[in-house]
């Protein structure tokens, strides 16, 4: 059987996820089976914002997006197409070179997931993924374009409350090792090693509270020089009736020398706010609905976000 979702992603969401340094508001709505979001970012000097509308029709899963430069992007989904699969079309409605096939299938502890993209110089992605048992999962992934070749590796395995994980990714000239361990139900300690020419290493700690969070992690090159980077994400999520509330800060410190050092800070904010207006009545599609466990229909997607971490 397939490691859960949370498992493959413990790595990620520990080290790397809920870290953004962009100012930005968002908001989330749904009404009947149709739901409705948007965003305005501010990075730097320039201010980006989009909205996004996810409805189902007649069984399938229909997704369009508008950006402030008036490019529309349309998804479409077909859940019952593929037997315990997915297949989805979606591009840019101004450049139709955007456009991508999309086709997904679990079977039994086997996951696959394969994708074309530009019709004009194509591309083509596929991963696969497959469970061992024990808690065990590896996967491969591979990305053609031209006559260029790019491919990664990834294993996986959950012992009692500790995930350890390897990757072996840019044809294997990256390798990542990890362990995560769970220190109660509100406490999550994990430390990582990533060698690219030189070594990093890295360790987080993330923690919740009542309706907030609080993550913190450090990395530092694997040498003699103490040379570290400190990121701190806290989530407020009960200031506002719902409505989340992020901030996140970055300190990096050089040691340069003895006495002199040069040290840069990143802060930013963020703010969620989700409305349900009326209630969401959608209903589950026959794709949905398979005989495989949820457990598998996540294996494809849980071995992408390890390798793609």
């Amino acid at each position: 059987m397939c490691a859960s979702r949370g498992v493959f992603e413990s790595r990620a969401d520990l080290l790397t996820g809920g870290f953004n340094y962009d100012h930005k508001y968002a908001f989330d709505t749904k009404a009947n089976g149709t739901g409705v979001s948007g965003s305005v970012t501010q990075k730097g000097e320039a201010v980006s914002g989009d909205v996004k509308v996810n409805a189902t029709i007649v069984d399938q899963i229909i997704d369009l997006e508008l950006n402030q430069d008036a490019k529309a992007k349309v998804t479409a989904s077909f859940p019952s197409v593929i037997p315990n699969g997915k297949l989805s079309v979606g591009g840019t409605v101004q450049d139709l070179e955007s456009f991508k096939v999309s086709a997904s299938l679990v079977a039994g502890a086997l996951g696959l997931k394969a994708d074309v993209a530009n019709y004009a110089a194509p591309r083509a992605d596929a991963s696969v993924c497959y469970a061992l048992g024990g808690g065990v999962a590896v996967g491969a992934m591979a990305t053609v374009k031209s006559s260029a070749v790019a491919y990664a590796v990834a294993a996986q395995s959950k012992q009692g409350d500790v995930t350890y994980a390897l990757t072996a990714a840019d044809q294997f000239k990256t390798f990542k090792v990890s362990a995560v361990t769970a220190l109660d139900n509100k406490q999550t300690i994990g430390a990582e090693v990533t060698y690219k020419k030189t070594a990093t290493a890295t360790i987080g700690y993330s923690k919740k509270m009542d309706g907030h969070s609080f993550k913190a992690v450090v990395s530092n090159p694997v040498a003699a020089e103490v040379n570290p980077t400190l990121c701190v994400n806290a989530s407020l999520g009960s200031l506002i009736p719902k409505t989340t509330a992020t901030l996140s800060a970055q300190v990096d410190k050089t040691v340069r020398t003895q006495t002199k050092r040069n040290s840069n800070a990143r802060v930013s904010f963020r703010l969620v706010s989700t409305r349900r207006l009326l209630s969401n009545n959608r209903r589950a599609h026959p794709g949905r609905m398979i005989a495989a466990s949820r457990q598998h229909q996540q294996c494809s997607k849980m071995v992408l976000a390890l390798l793609r971490a």
